[in-house]
């Protein structure tokens, strides 16, 4: 007897349980498809939220991790089996059969099976989109070996080639490339890094620009960028120990250093092969003006002055194209005009530079029918030396500035900015940056932009403390409109407050060349803050102040004068040691705030009183834990 219970137990279990299984598959039929469907919207969502830290990552020229790639690809599987299987088929399993008696039990056992299994595998997608630890990283720079318009003079080959056999020695990794600015040092050098890659002499290469006062900690932190390593450390030979061990681990690095003047690779850099790049040759300098004005030059009546402008470029390549550019499909009457600018510019004394350059760049940029295009030029220009230009740096600086007029809305602003840096590239005013976010802006080109914003438009690049504090007394001082300040002096003090009356637009950074220069969104690391204090009367005279830019500065508390700011519009504190902000609440004309990076813990209730803010950004805000009720909803509202 107690044979036949188990035998009939076992029966039970492989026939009644998987039976009763299967019938529930129908029973259940509409809560497996409802579930189905709730999980899809979750799932929809979940999407949704990682798309916008992915597009964000995007537009900061981040590449996206392999795995929230595969992720990505599985949901939409996921979205896209879930509408052809059930929205479109829902309506079989609905239909009536034998006349209309009974409904499609087959279809709806199908769907209701496929529906219950489909759930649990959005299910566990949802859940796995909230365990990326980051959905992206910074590649390291390859820039360097995308060389765009190299054109092989002949006059530079035995310059080439003589690299190149230097380089071929085991015993050299370092090399040094000077001559005047604009001459191509940089083009030439990214060729030699091309083929040094191609015929795999070196796993990497590192190409700097050192300056006429090197900076060891710009120089030490460029390298670093390069090679994808954060430097912490504050002392030099700290840094430069961590350089040293990062530059072991690789097979072979070459270290390429142009600069206009060789004493400065020789002794202060201590490169022991350095070469001279030249001018161009006539014929050359011919060919390439006529290469880029193309058919203009075909005018019987253009092509005697072509022949004069050339000669008024010296050889400079950098001159010619900027020339070229400007007069390309331009009238006959443009080509005189423009032959008697470069004949009567006056040359200013910037070191390094032929007097030639001067003119020819000044031409270019006087020959830009916009103004906003000039504008935004001379903002670049207060960036420091090489550096990558964010597009979004950009677009806040402008927006406050004023600089896109009829513009209200940020995404306009942004096709607007995006627009005028295209145009600026095709008169080879300013270059591609290492990014795809970013520009970068030819030191030849910056040096005259910054000597015409100074004098025309008194706007100023102070590299320290020190030489601001020289200009204060200059009568001329009180005019600025613009003040791009390096507060890198060693236990350097600010003044009590500036009397800039006029300026409108403000910026200071505790390092000379902050390397999260790209809105300090590639930095990984912690910030470290200067002592570097801010008067509390030190804002005091600014009271037309626009866009206001403060960088790794201790702001504890933020001071007084900051409640004399009526009229600004865009306020960005990057890496900035923040206490209480309360009084931010009282800049009713702010529409941009960008506190990204601070150690900002609490975004109080008064923030929600900027009734005209655009844009709030809070990237990076690790800290960050306390958000007032409604602020960001009144915010959004506005």
């Amino acid at each position: 007897m107690e044979i036949i219970i188990s035998i009939g137990a076992k029966i039970s279990e492989y026939t009644v349980e998987p039976i009763g299984r299967q019938m529930g598959y129908l029973f259940h039929y509409k809560s497996n498809v409802e579930n189905l469907r709730i999980q899809i919207q979750n799932l929809k969502c979940a999407k949704d939220k990682l798309q916008h830290s992915i597009d964000d990552a995007k537009k900061n020229g981040e590449e996206i991790e392999a795995d929230v790639l595969h992720w990505l690809s599985r949901v939409d599987r996921m979205i896209s089996q879930h509408t052809d299987c059930f929205v479109i088929n829902e309506g079989q399993a609905n239909m009536r059969c034998l006349s209309g008696q009974f409904l499609d039990l087959g279809s709806r056992y199908r769907l209701s099976r496929k529906a219950k299994k489909m759930a649990a595998e959005v299910g566990t997608a949802i859940q796995a989109a909230g365990g990326f630890n980051k959905v992206s990283y910074l590649p390291i720079l390859q820039s360097i070996f995308e060389v765009k318009g190299y054109v092989a003079f002949q006059s530079r080959m035995s310059t080439f080639k003589r690299i190149m056999e230097t380089l071929r020695n085991p015993n050299f990794d370092t090399i040094g490339v000077y001559g005047m600015g604009g001459v191509g040092k940089t083009m030439l050098c990214k060729e030699v890094a091309k083929q040094v890659k191609g015929q795999l002499l070196f796993s990497k290469v590192v190409m700097v620009t050192v300056s006429q006062t090197p900076n060891l900690e710009n120089i030490q932190q460029e390298v670093a960028e390069k090679l994808g390593l954060n430097l912490n450390e504050k002392s030099i030979p700290a840094r430069a120990d961590r350089l040293r061990h990062r530059l072991r681990q690789e097979k072979k690095i070459l270290i390429l250093l142009t600069s206009r003047s060789q004493d400065v690779l020789w002794n202060d850099m201590g490169v022991e092969q350095t070469f001279l790049v030249g001018v161009l040759s006539f014929s050359e300098a011919t060919n390439l003006f006529n290469t880029i004005v193309a058919d203009t030059i075909k005018n019987p009546s253009i092509q005697p002055l072509a022949i004069e402008i050339v000669k008024e470029c010296a050889g400079l390549p950098i001159a010619i194209a900027t020339v070229a550019n400007a007069l390309k499909n331009k009238s006959l009457p443009v080509w005189n005009n423009a032959l008697q600018e470069l004949r009567i510019s006056t040359p200013t004394n910037i070191k390094g530079m032929h007097e030639k350059v001067y003119s020819s760049i000044k031409l270019s940029f006087d020959s830009s029918k916009s103004r906003e295009a000039k504008s935004l030029l001379v903002l670049c220009s207060l960036f420091h030396e090489d550096a990558n230009i964010d597009i979004e740096h950009l677009l806040r600086q402008g927006t406050g500035w004023g600089l896109f007029k009829g513009v209200t809305k940020l995404e306009d602003a942004r096709n607007k900015v995006v627009t005028l840096v295209e145009d600026l590239k095709t008169c080879c005013l300013l270059l591609d940056g290492d990014y795809s976010c970013c520009v970068k802006m030819h030191d030849v080109i910056r040096d005259v932009t910054i000597s015409i914003a100074s004098r025309d438009r008194h706007m100023h690049n102070f590299g320290s403390v020190a030489e601001l504090e020289e200009c204060i007394m200059d009568i001329d001082f009180r005019e600025s409109t613009a003040i791009s300040l390096s507060a890198t002096d060693r236990n350097c003090h600010l003044p009590e407050r500036l009397e800039i009356p006029k300026v409108k637009l403000f910026c200071m950074s505790s390092r000379s060349r902050p390397f999260w220069n790209l809105f300090m969104r590639f930095y990984d690391g912690a910030p470290y803050y200067r002592d570097l204090t801010i008067p509390n009367h030190f804002f005091q005279e600014m009271k037309e102040l626009r866009v206001l830019e403060l960088i790794n500065i201790c702001l504890r508390p933020l001071p007084s004068s900051f409640s004399f700011f009526e009229n600004l519009q865009t306020l960005c504190l990057w890496y900035c040691d923040i206490g209480e902000v309360t009084i931010i609440g009282e800049l009713k004309n702010l529409k941009i705030l960008d506190l990204s990076g601070s150690n900002i813990e609490e975004l109080p209730k008064e923030i929600g009183q900027l009734t005209r803010l655009r844009l709030l950004d809070l990237k990076y805000c690790s800290k960050l834990k306390v958000i007032r009720p409604n602020i960001i909803s009144i915010i959004a509202c506005t």
